[in-house]
């Protein structure tokens, strides 16, 4: 079994995939967990990719497809929790005319999901850590996709802000616990020259793929875990300091 797997859940067509294909050019054994794996299955440059159904919404769908990608091509040493929920209030001004429903089930998409895959994904680093042979450990890294709603208020965006949020908390905590192990933490956020939040059809992937695929190599500040970059046009990724 490859010791260079990556496990991307949520694996949409613009994000997701690009990392994938990044990834793949890169040497990497790539699994991409979603609900329409046939969306994954004949996608162009995706070949050889394992697509896993996963349902982020339940916790054992997520224990079952880390599960199979253990068994598929090893234990994941790169995750990447892509998945994301988002349901605008009636009024965009009105942050609370989101039905109650509607809220809770964003959030156990982009809080609840997110902390099953941080909780299987750390099991798995620490067991692959205790296999490794010395001065032949692989980087262990977890990636959450994130935005800049956790730090700039938008009323519209109020359970992707919230859920995101708290991610954030996550990932952090994540950064501070596992330090002395070497397993590194990142909330990534693409964002604007001025560091504002890109518009939809601004979201590059190719950036999301270089940045994250940077990331793992080391060649981003490694102890920030909320790191910011701006896509260049070329599709590359360039990192945003305050």
């Amino acid at each position: 079994m490859s010791s260079k797997v990556l496990f991307i859940i949520g694996g949409g067509p613009r994000i997701g995939h690009s990392v994938s294909k990044k990834f793949l050019r890169e040497g990497y054994q790539v699994a991409i967990g979603r609900r329409n794996t046939e969306k994954t299955a004949g996608a162009e440059g995706l070949d050889g990719v394992v697509p896993v159904y996963t349902d982020v919404t339940k916790p054992e769908s997520i224990a079952a497809a880390f599960e199979e990608v253990e068994a598929k091509l090893g234990t994941p040493n790169i995750v990447v929790y892509n998945a994301a929920a988002f349901t605008p209030p009636s009024d965009a001004n009105d942050p609370f005319r989101v039905p109650t429903a509607s809220f809770e089930n964003d959030l156990t998409v982009n809080v609840s999901g997110a902390y099953t895959a941080l909780h299987h994904a750390t099991q798995g680093f620490q067991s692959l850590k205790a296999q490794s042979a010395e001065g032949n450990v692989p980087p262990f890294v977890f990636i959450a996709t994130g935005n800049v709603t956790p730090f700039t208020p938008l009323p519209i965006a109020v359970t992707l802000g919230t859920g995101k949020a708290a991610l954030a908390y996550l990932i952090s905590a994540g950064a501070v616990a596992y330090k002395e192990a070497g397993f590194r933490f990142y909330f990534a956020s693409q964002v604007t020259e001025e560091g504002r939040a890109v518009s939809y059809p601004g979201v590059s992937g190719d950036a999301h793929g270089d940045a994250y695929w940077r990331i793992v190599k080391g060649e981003i500040e490694e102890g920030n875990w909320d790191l910011r970059f701006v896509a260049n046009s070329d599709g590359s990724a360039k990192e945003r300091r305050e």
